[in-house]
């Protein structure tokens, strides 16, 4: 499982990064452009960034970590289902997971992730990411439920596969995108699957994570 990654990019390097895209980044929840304080590490039930499609461009918002789908009209806690990864292999018809993939997906904003490794207690920590500092973003879904308790709550999953070229470390990865991915992940009738079965980036930096926890800007 995909547990902890890092998001340090700002506002401004988002709206960059997507207008080579040619695709605008708006935020909902203001009118002027949000602070975005570095995330170094993001957990599950964190709330973290993501960007899904809008008429005009993509709009930013923040969610919790791990889907609570539609269905669900109880207490928040009472969903109980590590729904914070969805497997490729599955997503299509897993039932937490397949309305989403039909309507709902979305772009993670991240840079890299936190893997585990070695002998001890705790065990050696690793920060993975892009050799070359390419701009990504992790495939992710998102969805809404009206929760009994606290509402209306907007939710995300981080969609996983196997690790490829990482295998030695961790047997799944997060599924990475490349820039030139992102519209087609988001437009709903694209096709996607060659994104679900491809290998992660060719090329990996895994540092230990001391090295970069400190570099929040």
């Amino acid at each position: 499982m995909c547990t902890n990654y890092r998001r340090i990019k700002g506002f401004d390097q988002i709206c960059e990064e997507f207008h080579e895209t040619r695709i605008s980044v708006r935020f909902p929840e203001r009118h002027q452009a949000p602070n975005l304080e570095p995330q170094s590490e993001i957990r599950p039930t964190n709330r973290a960034i993501i960007l899904r499609s809008r008429d005009d461009g993509v709009e930013l918002a923040w969610m919790r970590w791990g889907l609570v789908p539609f269905f669900h009209t109880g207490p928040i806690g009472a969903w109980k289902a590590a729904t914070f990864n969805a497997r490729a292999e599955g997503v299509k018809t897993a039932p937490s997971f397949r309305d989403a993939f039909k309507r709902r997906r979305c772009l993670i904003a991240a840079e890299g992730w936190v893997e585990w490794k070695g002998e001890g207690k705790p065990k050696p920590k690793f920060y993975v990411s892009p050799r070359g500092g390419e701009p990504i973003c992790f495939a992710g879904l998102w969805d809404r439920a009206r929760t009994e308790d606290a509402g209306e709550v907007e939710s995300f999953t981080m969609v996983t596969q196997p690790p490829g070229a990482l295998s030695d470390l961790h047997h799944r990865a997060p599924v990475v995108l490349r820039r030139d991915t992102w519209a087609r992940w988001l437009d709903l009738e694209a096709p996607v699957d060659d994104l679900l079965t491809a290998e992660p980036l060719d090329l990996y930096r895994v540092q230990p994570f001391h090295e970069v926890s400190g570099a929040l800007i």
